[in-house]
């Protein structure tokens, strides 16, 4: 038997505006970073089968359901994510070019750094 661990993805998003509270009502745009005027869809199973909508709408505590699964195309690498978060009113509260998932490999390494307090 071989086991494999896979970073699980975030279990749900939350908007925050410039005074740090929940932007309730929010929504996040998702569109192609190679041609920002074309949505690029967020899925909600690895399946990729069933596409938020887009806007994604959060609720009024500023949360949004998840988890969210991003289109990654290993054959075309520079098709990324283009992603804007805008408050109720429709003003941005802050965007992301070139967004790509990471991979969740962990990770660490073999180096270890240990931290020893030597009194004099």
């Amino acid at each position: 038997m071989t086991l494999s661990y896979v970073l699980a993805p975030e279990p749900f998003w939350i908007l925050l505006n410039s005074q740090g509270t929940a932007a309730g009502g929010g929504k996040l745009y998702t569109k192609r970073n190679l041609n920002i005027d074309e949505n690029k869809p967020v899925f909600d199973s690895a399946g990729g089968t069933t596409a938020y909508t887009n806007p994604i709408l959060f609720g009024l505590n500023g949360v949004a359901p998840g988890p969210f699964y991003f289109e990654v195309d290993s054959a075309d690498p520079e098709e990324t994510y283009y992603l804007e978060a805008k408050d109720s009113a429709g003003l941005t509260l802050w965007t992301i070019r070139d967004f790509a998932p990471g991979s969740g490999s962990g990770g660490g390494g073999s180096i270890v750094t240990n931290y020893v307090p030597i009194t004099n």
